[in-house]
């Protein structure tokens, strides 16, 4: 049975630095993972209930350096960090736009509906994600991926030995924010 408080009306969550971020691709030779964890900074994560009485608009986000992002392969890494114009546009934005509507705080686990605007190289694009929302043991997590390509922010993925190893154009970014609470 659910026990969301149907008076609620707005939520606040602090993001806390144990909360991590991973991309995750493909080449013609293999696949790879570049991880950063609590090296990011945030602003609250605040929703108010619109004025439909369903939908949440939200304010709020979570930036990280993109010379964080660790590959465990330093030419890669290097690779990366040059591909996504580190040096040019040092950090990459998630904006928290809307959720479909409060998630449940019942302690189980509830999946929702949202919209982010994502800034990487110097490309500002929205995007609908689909959250996974859970109880932990020091408060909530919410999770959530989606598939890009380069091309969706401009970018072209790197070529590394002559050619001969090519990054694959499409990619997962992936996110696992840990929460201080479900208010």
């Amino acid at each position: 049975m659910e026990s969301r408080d149907e008076g609620s009306s707005s939520l606040h969550w602090n993001v806390l630095p144990s909360s991590s971020i991973a991309i995750k691709g493909s080449s013609n030779v293999n696949t790879f993972g570049c991880d950063a964890s609590g090296t990011f900074t945030a602003q609250p994560l605040v929703g108010i209930l619109a004025k439909n009485g369903k939908s949440v608009d939200m304010k709020g986000s979570i930036s990280i350096a993109i010379n964080q992002f660790d590959c465990g392969n330093r030419m890669l890494t290097s690779d990366l960090r040059k591909t996504l114009k580190a040096d040019e546009y040092p950090q990459m934005t998630i904006h928290f736009v809307w959720l479909e509507r409060m998630p449940l705080c019942d302690g189980g686990e509830d999946f929702i509906s949202g919209k982010v605007i994502i800034e990487l190289a110097g490309q500002r694009k929205p995007f609908y994600l689909r959250y996974a929302f859970s109880k932990t043991s020091s408060g909530y997590k919410l999770q959530g991926s989606r598939a890009f390509t380069f091309a969706d922010f401009n970018l072209r993925p790197p070529k590394k030995v002559g050619g001969l190893v090519k990054v694959k154009d499409d990619f997962d970014v992936a996110f696992t924010l840990l929460l201080d609470n479900c208010k």
